[in-house]
Formats: structure tokens, sequence, C-alpha cells
């Protein structure tokens, strides 16, 4: 039976427009296992990280608005890119307080004994005008901070390769970071700055345990505890589609995830 909006109390929805944002919800579902979640998964805009900010502007207002629709206590903008182009430029438009995930710049450089440290995020992010400013904010005088595309790392999550063909993401990740460690020995600490990176933490440490990984995804759960509420535990999942990226396609993404979920197709 599908779950309407009076069947949940205060949700807190989160999305984007992969998997990573899933990455969220496991962390919400664990901190605060009573918490009604709504997890849109906006495959039809995907991917997020090439897009124009103009684009990627329209994008997100539509979805910010459509979501407020289910009245959430808090909505959660589960992806790096937009979180620092474009989602100051509309959260005031909103009523529904709305939080965005951001590279942890300065846990990174607070953890660094070289003061030089790593952002891997995609290429969108990575490019933008947006992100300089961010670093400019957050790094301290003494600091260095390296942007890096991770967008290949990126479309491991994406495949489901990184559960299915450990050995290939293995070789990937190691190729990636190699490439950069050869460049600069002196980065000891890098932040996952997008969210299906997280996914990858495991495999990132069994092959550098000496190097630090900091997921941005944590910060965001420590910002929500003011938003939660007591409900019945519910995860009412939505999903867009188009001809490339369908019903079934992401139904098998999430099997491959061992994520079992009752999803509702939607049009936004």
């Amino acid at each position: 039976m599908k779950s309407s909006i009076n069947d949940l109390n205060k949700p807190i929805a989160v999305f984007d427009a992969g998997i990573g944002s899933y990455s969220i919800v496991t962390l919400l579902k664990k901190e605060f296992p009573e918490q009604d979640i709504i997890y849109l998964a906006d495959r039809n805009q995907f991917p997020y990280g090439y897009k124009s900010k103009d684009d990627l502007k329209k994008v997100i207002r539509s979805t910010l608005t459509y979501l407020e629709n289910w009245s959430p206590s808090l909505i959660v903008v589960a992806s790096n890119a937009p979180s620092i182009t474009v989602l100051d430029d509309v959260k005031d438009e909103y009523e529904t307080e709305i939080l965005g995930v951001y590279p942890p710049i300065k846990e990174a450089i607070e953890k660094s004994a070289s003061k030089n440290i790593g952002v891997l995020g995609v290429q969108s992010l990575i490019e933008s005008d947006e992100m300089l400013h961010y670093i400019e904010q957050e790094a301290t005088s003494d600091a260095t901070v390296q942007t890096y595309n991770a967008s290949t790392l990126v479309e491991l999550v994406e495949s489901g390769a990184f559960l299915s063909d450990k050995y290939r993401t293995l070789i990937t990740v190691k190729r990636f970071m190699d490439n950069i460690i050869e460049q600069d020995e002196t980065i000891d600490v890098f932040t996952l700055s997008s969210t299906h990176l997280s996914w990858l933490y495991s495999y990132l440490k069994e092959l550098y345990p000496h190097i630090q990984f900091i997921d941005s995804a944590n910060e965001i759960i420590n910002k929500t505890n003011i938003y939660t509420s007591k409900g019945t535990g519910t995860i009412k999942a939505l999903v867009t589609t188009n001809e490339k990226y369908t019903l079934q396609e992401f139904k098998k993404m999430l099997q491959n995830f061992n994520v079992q979920l009752n999803l509702e197709e939607i049009e936004i």
C-alpha cells in the first residue's frame, strides 16, 4: 500500500539525482530509527554533475517545490554540487528549512599534519566559481586545498560495479588515486565531496590506510537532530525516470545494494 502525506509525521526529505543520497538515508535511519523519511531519486535529471548552473538551478527549484508539498520538517539537498553552486540562490524562496551537503574543508585541514588536503567531487562542483569562493572562505591561510574531478569514481557507484566487480573497482580507484599522489605525496587528507563516494570508503581505506578520508555525509546528520520527530520509521521512496534511466534500471540498482524499497514513480 502506498503511503500518503497523511501517513508521515513531519518527514525529513532527502534527494539527489542518483543513489548517492541513499547513504544519507542510511545514516538517518541508523541515528533516528523512528524518523519518517522521504527519499527521492531524481533519475530523470541524472547526472547533476554535468549540468550548467542555470539548468541545475531550474532542476533544484522544481524538486524543492515538489517536495514542499509533502510538508517535510526539513529537506536535505544530498549532493555537494547543487549545494555549493545554486542552493543559496533558491532556498529563501521556500518556507521549509533546507540544508545542503558541503565539503568538510575545515575539518580536513584540522586533521591534516601537512595542511595540504584534496577535495574529490564531480566536474560541475570542482570547476565552479562558487567552489573556489567556498574554499577561500573555509581554508586557513597556512593550508593548501587542491580539487580533483572524481566523476570516474562516481560512475563506479552509479553502475553498481563497486559491488559486482570488486577487482575492477580496486584497479580504478587505485589508478585514480595513485595519479594524484604521484603529483603530490604530501596530501594526507581527502574529503569525499560527493555522496556517491561514501560507498567507496572501504576501498579507499584498504588501499591507503595512511591517508584520512572524510565523508561529507556525516556532518549533515549532526545538523538534523532539531528537525527529527517520532514517526513509524517509514521510508517513502520516490523516483523520476526517463527512457534511459527507467524504473526497472533503478530497481536493479537498489537490488545490487541489497536495498528493499517500495518505489513510487513520479513526475516533477
